[in-house]
Parts: structure tokens; sequence; C-alpha cells
């Protein structure tokens, strides 16, 4: 019996530190921080050369509700299937100007997918890589800006990739 008294107050202790921790406080709005972009060559679903650039930025989410649930039908341009939003800018005449969509022949608009969080701690931190698939691309030289939105309409602060050089041939 004794033995149990010494094994169980340490323990109790222990779960009553463990249960009374802090949770990190992050605001509702989703905050963004670019951190790599890098270009490699790969094989397209029909065998053909393809160049892709990887994008990887991380999040933080205060609340959790960063990501959307599966429709039915996704109609493109619709804002509304559509989380991750990007501008493309290439260069023209040594400075770097936004790309009409009639350019771009791909969608700029993608969907982060939705993530049930958990516990009383509903605080989301990550990191998101998108892939973008140059076929037919007119530039070498371009820019992105970004920003997600949450599922209350938060918009996160926008961030933008450093100039990049496409390796085209």
């Amino acid at each position: 019996m004794k033995k149990s008294k010494y094994i169980l107050g340490p323990l109790l202790l222990l779960t009553m530190f463990w249960a009374c921790r802090k949770t990190i406080s992050y605001p509702p709005e989703p905050q963004i921080a670019f951190r790599d972009f890098s270009v490699f060559d790969s094989v397209g679903p029909l065998g053909n050369q393809v160049l892709v650039g990887a994008l990887v930025f991380s999040f933080i989410d205060g609340d959790g509700d960063l990501g959307l649930q599966e429709l039915d039908s996704v109609s493109p341009g619709d804002t509304s299937n559509s989380n991750l939003f990007f501008t493309l800018y290439h260069m023209k005449e040594g400075t770097m100007v936004e790309a009409d969509e009639d350019e771009i022949k791909t969608p700029l608009n993608y969907r982060i997918p939705y993530i049930h969080m958990r516990g009383k701690d509903k605080a989301m931190k990550g990191e998101i890589q998108v892939l973008f698939f140059y076929w037919d691309f007119p530039w070498d030289t371009i820019q992105y800006s970004f920003y997600v939105v949450d599922r209350a309409g938060n918009r996160s602060n926008t961030e933008k990739t450093p100039v990049l050089i496409l390796p085209l041939e």
C-alpha cells in the first residue's frame, strides 16, 4: 500500500502539470510564409517531358478552419470552391507584370482539403506544397503572389516568391 502511495503521488502531480499547460493562442486569420520554390523535370501522364515547379509555404490558422470539404461539382473559376489563390507575374521589358488569364491557360485557384481537428486546441500549423506544370509556357522569368482564405472568410497575408528563372528550352 505504501509503495502505491509513492508511485501514485508523482504520477498524479505529473498528470495535473500536463493538463494545466497553456495552449499557444493564434489569431483566427490564417498566416502564411513562403518557404521554397524548386523546379525539376518530370514526365506527364501521356509520357511527355514537362517542367514542374514546386512551391512550399507554411501556415498557421488559430481557429483551425483552413480547408474546404469536397463538393459534388466544381465549376472552373468559381472562387467559392477554392481557398488558395495565386497571381502570376512575368517579366516584360525589364518589369514584372501580371499575366492575363488568357495567357496562363491553367487555373490559378486551388483547394486546400478539409482537415478535421480534434481536441480542445483547434489551431492548425503545417506546410503545403503546390505543383505547377509548365507544358507550353511562354515566359522564362516569373513570380507568384498568393494568399489563403479560411472557411470563416478570413483572408491571410499575401506572400510572394522571389523572381524565378525557369530553364525553358
